[in-house]
């Protein structure tokens, strides 16, 4: 009895600790023609964001780098950032990209593109194009649950005994704001030398906590790390 009420008391913990994913969905797309264990270096660009997402300014902007650099590792190669990139590259080519950077970053990232076969097999760019907190209100509900209860009897003997059963009771919940945080990004991998996209994913995620973006977005880009780790090695 005592195993029982510990295992049911852990379950409770876990569906309390563990937030809910209300949806998960990945789209993959890979070029089946081309050898991945050619790749021996990646040039990773930093994430991007579609117009009007609200990332949390320069703090929440370092933050989801940072953890978006740190799964990186899972590619279990040598990894060159966007700004180690700039500098090879414009020393190799003769241009100051740190400076370009300030004044045009797209234009500094175009140039890191078309002369990527320098340093390196492939390049990746990454987009957070939907994140967002939104909520909706359950309405209250009543439902059927097992009550647990005690009785006390006597035995023949006159001994007093207690026995537990179980019964079907309804409880009545409160309606309840749920808040929804929901993110989709889009990765691809890129061949150095043509351009060309050889390993595409959309990631689109949902889950019943509030602003939990960070946690999400670190779960998506470790498993496309993950799986893009594996095609390499």
């Amino acid at each position: 009895m005592l195993i029982k009420k510990i295992f049911g008391a852990l379950i409770l913990l876990t569906m309390l600790v563990l937030p809910q994913t209300v949806n998960a969905e990945k789209t993959n797309w890979y070029d089946r023609e081309y050898n991945f264990h050619n790749i021996r270096t990646i040039i990773l660009f930093d994430a991007t964001f579609s117009p009007g997402i609200d990332y949390g300014g320069s703090v929440g902007f370092r933050s989801i780098q940072d953890t978006y650099a740190q799964n990186a590792r899972k590619l279990k190669c040598n990894v060159i950032t966007e700004a180690q990139a700039r500098k090879e590259i414009g020393y190799q080519i003769g241009m100051n990209l740190e400076s370009l950077a300030y004044s045009n970053p797209v234009q500094a990232r175009q140039i890191i593109i078309q002369n990527a076969y320098r340093i390196a097999d492939a390049w990746i760019l990454s987009n957070v194009d939907r994140m967002e907190n939104t909520y909706y209100i359950e309405p209250a509900h009543t439902v059927w649950e097992q009550r647990r209860e005690t009785r006390t009897y006597y035995d023949s003997w006159g001994n007093r005994r207690e026995e537990v059963y179980y019964i079907q009771v309804p409880v009545t919940y409160p309606p309840r704001r749920v808040d929804v945080t929901s993110i989709q990004m889009t990765l691809q991998l890129f061949e150095a030398r043509t351009g060309s996209v050889v390993f595409a994913r959309k990631d689109v995620r949902d889950r019943e906590k509030y602003q939990a973006q960070n946690d999400m977005l670190g779960r998506i880009v470790n498993s496309f790390f993950e799986d893009a780790g594996k095609k390499i090695r």
